[in-house]
């Protein structure tokens, strides 16, 4: 940092450190009263670097609370750089209190906040009064083995519990807010605080235009260092099936990447990176390439404060995270830890984050806090579609796994407008940029148009139906690498994460079948890869609108679900969604689905088939009562008990699961199960009436 810079930073940073916001002693002593200490007790260790020492914090705060006992604070590391797979642990000169890190009473307040009472070491029993547990021998259910087979123990010593806590025992509704509460209160101590606000202040001054000072700046965490490539090496080559293809993509070419995420070369970038690990050539080639893209790349070299600079890795590496946090975009790479937790905290305090490298995030199944962004398209005059997006949000939130997005088209302040922001979705209001000319291309072929869909009648209608193409470029959803779009007319059954997709994720977009089994498919649901998506847009309007067919795309379909057919064919004949993603009534039932979607007749209009014989939709609804419906409409009318469909439909189902009702019905109107549920010569305009 230059003299003028560290003399400007001097400025105002005592009174900023004295007007943080601390708890007393008094103030902890007071708290802790409410909140006593356990008979028992748990000492763990934490591991490695800097973001899986605060999450083995975390999982010790978790496997504690899991247990019944008072977690004991950690001895944190200063250096934990990692050569081999094998942990490295605090020992000797590398130890480090946690007051050196982070804030302790701010964090033992918080933690007692949250019902949590923490010890610190002095408080707790002596280390020899402590049983020492290995996890690693205790098989998939850490926290019920060490409950059956050590219960009775007082005190209880394991070692580092880094990820050693399966999937399928984390809860997602009962864990998220502990894991919330430790991450919140792990804040920086009043010296590695004190650096996070001088490099910030370093950065905008450094990022300066015509003597101006930036307003902001961007953050790239860059995993390039040596440790790094080999592990990528090691973590690719696990032989144990599972595909792990995302580590090291697309660093040498981030400069591409951050066009696709949307980065301003006008706002500084800080690229962070373990430099003093990194191959010189390499640092020069990267580095090299986002100048010649026109940012005003900046590293640690421009503002690490002189103190800082013999400081220990992890803090180091805290600092740079902490100040990821005052960036207005921040992108790293999911594999990291490091950067993977940053985009979940990020994310969890509404500030914008991405990933680089494509792919999953792989800590996402160990730390169950990660929401897959949820997208749907809706408006304010479909009131009486209404109901079925309801059971929609309402069983999305029942389940915890899903971030909900509304692309809306009319009035926001319209009953549904208003409880969609009652109800948690993020309101998105989108015009799209081709708007005029879509409608012009309808209306020139309007008479045709209409026997195919009629979506063509109404403008406003049809631009509704086709904002789906625009995922890849609305602003708040740039942040997403996928994102699961769905009809408003679905209701999720199962928690949905992203890898239970499927390993290799999707290329560009992928669909499942939309009545047949055959090509084109469903354009209801979609899992959406919106980087892919955003590199092939100019030319997917192009095809789109260049087309005499009035938006009718021959041998693909009508409107949006035709043209995305079209131009992602190949990658959509190569990798089906499963159909457990888009479960339809007329099929069998399935009870391992995801998600139903009432594709074809709505509830209501099963429920008038039921009531009058009649249906617009041949024989799809004959074959919904025959098959699933009814299972399924039960399920789903839980989450809308006040609405008169859910209700009569339930209990119209009711009577159906009698045989003796059901075969009365069946020979009053003559149903018989049938192989399809829609003639051959009939299957075009089907597709065109939902």
């Amino acid at each position: 940092m230059t003299q003028n810079l560290r003399s400007l930073a001097d400025q105002g940073f005592h009174a900023i450190l004295s007007g943080r916001s601390t708890p007393s002693r008094d103030q902890l002593a007071e708290l802790l009263k409410r909140v006593p200490p356990k008979h028992s007790t748990m000492r763990f260790q934490v591991c490695n670097g800097f973001a899986n020492q605060r999450l083995s914090v975390v999982y010790g705060v978790l496997l504690a609370h899991r247990l019944g006992r008072t977690p004991v604070l950690p001895v944190m590391m200063r250096d934990g750089i990692q050569r081999t797979d094998t942990a490295v642990t605090a020992q000797g000169a590398n130890k480090v209190p946690f007051e050196e890190i982070y804030d302790l009473n701010y964090f033992l307040y918080e933690m007692a906040k949250a019902g949590i009472r923490v010890l610190e070491p002095h408080e707790a029993p002596l280390p020899s009064a402590y049983t020492e547990v290995s996890l690693g021998t205790l098989g998939a259910n850490v926290s019920g083995a060490l409950n059956t087979s050590y219960g009775h123990v007082q005190h209880l010593a394991i070692d580092c519990p880094l990820f050693k806590m399966s999937p399928p025992e984390l809860d997602a509704r009962a864990d998220e807010p502990v894991i919330w509460a430790a991450l919140d209160a792990m804040r920086p101590a009043d010296q590695p605080y004190e650096y996070v606000e001088r490099m910030q202040h370093a950065i905008k001054h450094l990022g300066a235009v015509n003597g101006r000072p930036a307003t902001k700046f961007n953050f790239l965490h860059l995993r390039m260092e040596n440790d790094w490539v080999e592990h990528c090496k090691r973590w690719s080559s696990i032989p144990d099936g599972v595909v792990r293809d995302n580590c090291y993509n697309n660093t040498e070419e981030i400069d591409v990447q951050l066009r696709l995420f949307a980065f301003n070369t006008d706002v500084p970038l800080y690229v962070a990176s373990f430099w003093t690990d990194v191959e010189p050539e390499r640092a020069k080639k990267v580095l090299g390439r986002l100048v010649e893209a026109g940012y005003r790349v900046i590293t640690s070299a421009d503002v690490f404060p002189d103190s800082m600079k013999n400081e220990g890795r992890e803090i180091r590496a805290l600092v740079e995270y902490h100040v990821g946090f005052g960036a207005n975009r921040f992108i790293g790479n999911s594999v990291s830890t490091f950067a993977a937790l940053a985009l979940l905290e990020r994310r969890h305090r509404g500030q914008w984050a991405a990933y680089y490298n494509g792919g999953n995030l792989p800590i996402a199944p160990y730390l169950p806090v990660h929401k897959l962004a949820w997208v749907f398209t809706y408006n304010s005059w479909s009131a009486k579609y209404d109901y079925m997006l309801k059971a929609a949000v309402r069983s999305a939130a029942h389940y915890n796994t899903l971030r909900p997005y509304c692309i809306f088209d009319g009035n926001t302040s319209s009953p549904i407008g208003r409880w969609l922001v009652d109800n948690n979705v993020t309101m998105i209001r989108h015009v799209p940029t081709w708007r005029a000319e879509l409608v012009a291309k309808a209306q020139a072929r309007m008479k045709d148009n209409i026997q195919h869909s009629h979506l063509y009648k109404n403008p406003d209608m049809l631009v509704s139906t086709f904002q789906r193409v625009d995922l890849p470029v609305v602003p708040i959803l740039d942040q997403y690498t996928y994102v699961l779009y769905t009809d408003a007319d679905v209701y999720f059954r199962r928690a949905i994460h992203l890898d239970d997709f499927g390993l290799p994720l999707p290329r560009s977009v992928s669909m499942s079948y939309e009545f047949y089994k055959m090509f084109p498919y469903n354009a209801g649901i979609i899992m959406a890869n919106l980087p892919t998506m955003r590199r092939n847009y100019k030319a997917f309007l192009t095809m789109m609108l260049d087309n005499d067919n009035g938006l009718y795309y021959p041998n693909y379909g009508p409107a949006d679900q035709g043209i995305i057919n079209k131009f992602y064919e190949h990658d959509l004949r190569s990798q089906m969604l499963n159909q457990a993603f888009n479960t339809k009534p007329y099929n069998d039932f399935d009870g391992a689905s995801y998600l139903v979607h009432f594709h074809g007749p709505k509830p209501h209009e099963y429920l008038a088939f039921l009531e009058t014989g009649k249906c617009d939709f041949y024989s799809v609804c004959e074959q919904g009562i025959l098959r699933s419906l009814c299972q399924y409409a039960r399920e789903w009318a839980v989450f809308i008990p006040d609405e008169v469909v859910a209700t009569r439909l339930s209990d119209s189902c009711s009577w159906l699961t009698n045989p003796t009702i059901m075969a009365v019905f069946q020979k009053k109107t003559g149903l018989v199960p049938q192989s399809t549920a829609v003639p051959d010569d009939k299957k075009q305009e089907f597709t065109q009436k939902q």
